[in-house]
């Protein structure tokens, strides 16, 4: 946040990404009005998409190369409540913040690719103006 800029609130989103399969999906997105409501947003989404990606791994049963699978990575992100006071702090004073995971997926049923899982979130800044008559006006 700079001292011409304010904060408007806050977008959350989650997207995958796969450079392999040349797609790009965004699963959900939401408004905040606070910081602590958008990190608690992408906390839930962290929890539903391990819960979804849960079955799908343990169908691969440690075929993946993987150090961690991406369900454990977030779900040990959402655990931990520290690092959430950490991020939701970075997030108020204006700073993005995500957590990031990677691994395995099977698209369209026919190929294995790499797949980036994103949870992240952004201050959305607006201008602010001078009021009215006054001498802090942008004369260009």
């Amino acid at each position: 946040m700079t001292a011409d800029r304010a904060v408007d609130g806050y977008w959350a989103d989650a997207t995958v990404r796969s450079p392999d399969a040349g797609g790009e999906w965004h699963l959900a997105g939401a408004w905040f009005d606070t910081a602590s409501a958008a990190v608690d947003w992408l906390h839930g989404e962290a929890e539903r998409l391990a819960a979804v990606l849960e079955s799908f791994e343990s169908e691969q049963s440690g075929q993946s190369g993987y150090a961690s699978p991406v369900s454990a990575v977030f779900r040990e992100w959402a655990a931990d409540e520290a690092f959430r006071s950490v991020q939701c702090a970075a997030l108020a004073d204006g700073q993005p913040i995500s957590a990031n995971a990677r691994g395995p997926d099977r698209v369209c049923g026919s190929a294995d690719v790499e797949v980036l899982y994103s949870l992240a979130a952004r201050p959305i800044l607006r201008p602010v103006l001078a009021p009215f008559g006054s001498s802090r006006a942008d004369r260009r």
